[in-house]
């Protein structure tokens, strides 16, 4: 089912919505329909974090290991439960499914690095 979630996602999607390089990222809510959470994505999407659906506790935690909003991440493992593993700036982070679907993202394109 993720599969076809995040392809009905990707069509909905237009190039021309990702900003050019140093362009200003325009600010994405996660009431927007190209929002879905973390634990949606598939391994090897480029996601842009939209929001977090959290107090400030996860907030400020996942904010200590550099996850904060508009950071752009890479799924590199997600598991069947929902848990996944993100890399971001060249950190593997694990998040729980907990943490994962209160983490609301968009696809982006991919960062060079």
């Amino acid at each position: 089912m993720d599969t076809i979630v995040t392809e009905a996602l990707k069509d909905r999607i237009s190039e021309d919505i990702f900003p050019a390089a140093g362009a200003v990222v325009e600010e994405i809510s996660e009431d927007d329909p190209k929002a879905f959470p973390l634990a949606l994505a598939r391994p090897d999407e480029w996601l842009r974090i939209a929001a977090f659906k959290t107090g400030k506790g996860l907030g400020k935690r996942l904010g200590g290991l550099g996850l904060r909003k508009g950071s752009v991440i890479k799924v590199s493992l997600h598991q069947m439960n929902g848990s996944v593993v993100v890399i971001h700036e060249n950190t593997r982070i694990a998040l729980g499914a907990a943490a994962a679907q209160m983490i609301i993202v968009t696809l982006c394109p991919p960062v060079a690095g």
